[in-house]
């Protein structure tokens, strides 16, 4: 079995068990800010916009179960090396995280902190010379949220987390390039059931 397979089925199994599990919370969320990468990352493509949804499953207690989809996409420009010439690149990661979380309340807010890890399927490609890489990595991931209630089940949340991602050695850089940073998003909490 793949990387990726073994990855969705890990994350498929951990949904089904969360969703058997005495769940006392369910709060969906939808977010979006920037990306603050690495140098690697930076030389290439500067900041980029980040686009995030997420499911959260509070156990009974303060523990609970985070996952979800992350998408960034960009563009940039790469130098020829000795060539008077400018590459343009695009660039996409789609990330799924699967986090275990603390919750602690004190009305009106909560915050969460959170810990695990995210698979990433990310794509680089040079239109200009017919260059297409794409890769999947797998990275530990850290997190805090905040959320504060605004009306019946609507909160709204701020969060930033940290990623530590390595493309592969065989990517068009020819090395191992971190493509990973800190994201830092703000959104909207749907409770949709709460004990």
């Amino acid at each position: 079995m793949t990387a990726p397979r073994r990855l969705g089925a890990a994350a498929a199994g951990l949904i089904l068990a969360a969703t058997l599990l005495p769940a006392q919370e369910l709060t969906l969320s939808a977010g979006a800010g920037g990306f603050f990468p690495s140098r690697d990352y930076r030389t290439y493509y500067g900041g980029s916009t980040v686009l995030a949804g997420d499911v959260w499953l509070r156990l009974k207690g303060a523990l609970g179960f985070a996952t979800g989809v992350t998408v960034l996409s960009d563009r940039g420009t790469a130098l020829g090396l000795g060539e008077a010439v400018d590459y343009p690149l695009r660039f996409r990661r789609t990330s799924i995280p699967l986090l275990v979380f603390y919750e602690l309340k004190a009305r009106p807010f909560a915050v969460r902190l959170g810990a695990g890890a995210a698979y990433h399927v990310f794509r680089e490609t040079w239109p200009t010379v017919d260059l297409d890489y794409r890769g999947h990595a797998v990275s530990p991931r850290v997190g805090l949220t905040v959320s504060a209630a605004v009306v019946g089940r609507m909160s709204i949340f701020s969060s930033a987390a940290y990623e530590p991602i390595r493309a592969g050695a065989d990517s068009p850089a020819g090395r191992n390039k971190h493509i990973g940073g800190f994201q830092v998003l703000g959104g909207l909490l749907f409770r949709v059931f709460s004990r």
